[in-house]
């Protein structure tokens, strides 16, 4: 048996609803648990089924199918595991009124493991344990999420996204689905790839940026278009791979922006993905949103990038460039990379500089802060995506190793790193920005995750136990 328990400031109803709601499964999604959504039938009202998928690392998974049942509405529902790797689970979701503006949350798990003589010994201490992960994960994203919407942003809006399947929109649309309570188009490329979102999300147009093609009369009465398409820059920059990367973003930037000014009735926000490579390598400087371009490719594409959205700007739509820092996801980016080599208890530490600077922000706060430019019509042209509080790698990794303890540590030479990656080392792994968010700052937005060491601990479910 497993309880865990915690007061939620808000009414009762208000918190069983965001459970209702859609998106807030996956928001509820420990992105370090290997848990990821097949399929949703029925909600959670009773025999409502859900598929999910377990990935323990290659080439470990499993299927999880939970069928509800004991919906009882502003007071409790159930989920009971019908197929996958235990003998026994069942889930009770309790709501307790406390007041008007407070309740308690209970989640109850009654489990029975398979082989309950050989393995409860072994496994029982590692599954509370994952379990206390889960839910302390759980219920801290609960409460950030219903402050989130008790600070009154608009909602119920018409939003049309590209890179809808990336790092970004993957963690976006269940935050606007559910707090913004707004309704997503995804703007997706025309191939097979896109049968299992189309499932997912229903609202679909597709378009072929490559080829400069998008019937512009489909983009007809959205609020907000979210573009965040663009080649993944992970990888040997060949030329092959950096005009790849250049093209993506320009070609299809033009195309839609282009396309908008030929409405009658056109969007009034225009968000487009841009990055902190914007100010390329600059020691010992600090940079904000009214800091000059650096050199560099990153650079040139951000510029190029950014310069693209101007035929929006030009007839009034308000134009929002988010340059996003490194963002912090164990589900992609460059902390997953550098999370490989701690499943084999090795720390391979980028060597360099112990003074180079990493303008860092969690996967939270970049998807909080793309809701937030949506309400708040003070931001717009160039925003920095990145925590208040940069860090040096050398404390990135210093913070890292105490969390996850390994046992090696080996230091990668700078040498080594350029050989495999060629440009992409001196560009994105051994830059050295310090960079502040002024712009958010300034606009009163509240980081939810300001510190490192607490964000990693969130994200990588290591969270100390009280």
């Amino acid at each position: 048996m497993f309880i865990k328990r915690s007061t939620i400031p808000c009414n009762v109803n208000t918190l069983f609803d965001y459970h209702e709601r859609s998106g807030g499964l996956e928001r509820l999604m420990p992105p370090w648990s290997g848990m990821n959504i097949v399929s949703q039938k029925g909600g959670i009202k009773n025999d409502a089924i859900t598929i999910f998928r377990i990935n323990l690392g290659k080439p470990i998974s499993f299927k999880w199918v939970a069928k509800h049942f004991g919906y009882i509405p502003n007071r409790q529902f159930q989920d009971q595991m019908i197929k996958g790797p235990f003998k026994k689970w069942i889930h009770t979701h309790s709501f307790i009124p406390q007041g008007s503006d407070q309740c308690i949350l209970e989640d109850k798990i009654d489990y029975e493991l398979k082989f309950r003589k050989i393995s409860s010994k072994i496994f029982q201490k590692k599954i509370q344990n994952f379990l206390n992960q889960v839910f302390l994960y759980r219920h801290r994203i609960l409460v950030n999420d219903l402050y989130f919407e008790k600070i009154g942003l608009e909602q119920g809006k018409k939003i049309l996204i590209t890179g809808s399947h990336g790092l970004i929109g993957s963690a976006l649309i269940p935050l606007l689905s559910n707090i913004g309570k707004h309704k997503i188009t995804c703007l997706v490329r025309s191939n097979n790839s896109y049968s299992s979102q189309s499932q997912a999300y229903k609202n679909i147009i597709f378009w072929d940026p490559e080829h400069n093609k998008l019937n512009h009369q489909e983009l007809e009465g959205y609020d907000v278009i979210i573009h965040l398409g663009g080649e993944n820059i992970f990888g040997r920059w060949t030329d092959i791979k950096k005009n790849k990367i250049l093209d993506s973003r320009i070609k299809s930037t033009n195309l839609l922006s282009e396309s908008l000014t030929k409405l009658s009735n056109p969007p009034s926000l225009l968000i487009c993905a841009s990055a902190i490579g914007y100010y390329g390598n600059r020691p010992k400087e600090t940079l904000t949103e009214e800091s000059s371009p650096g050199k560099g490719f990153l650079s040139e594409v951000c510029q190029q990038w950014e310069n693209a959205t101007k035929h929006a700007s030009e007839i009034g739509i308000r134009v929002v460039n988010t340059r996003f820092g490194i963002v912090l996801t164990p589900k992609g980016g460059i902390l997953q990379k550098l999370l490989e080599p701690f499943k084999f208890g090795v720390d391979i530490t980028l060597g360099g500089n112990k003074d180079r600077y990493i303008s860092w922000i969690s996967i939270e706060d970049v998807i909080k802060s793309i809701f937030y430019s949506i309400t708040n019509k003070a931001i717009r042209g160039a925003v920095n995506i990145v925590a208040p509080k940069p860090i040096t790698y050398f404390e990135f990794s210093n913070i890292l190793k105490k969390i996850l303890n390994p046992k090696l540590s080996i230091p990668l030479n700078p040498n080594l790193t350029k050989l495999i990656f060629g440009q992409m080392s001196d560009e994105l792994l051994y830059t050295n920005t310090y960079v502040i968010p002024e712009k958010l700052l300034s606009t009163g937005y509240k980081f939810f995750n300001p510190e490192l060491e607490d964000t990693l601990r969130l994200l990588l479910g290591r969270l100390e136990l009280k």
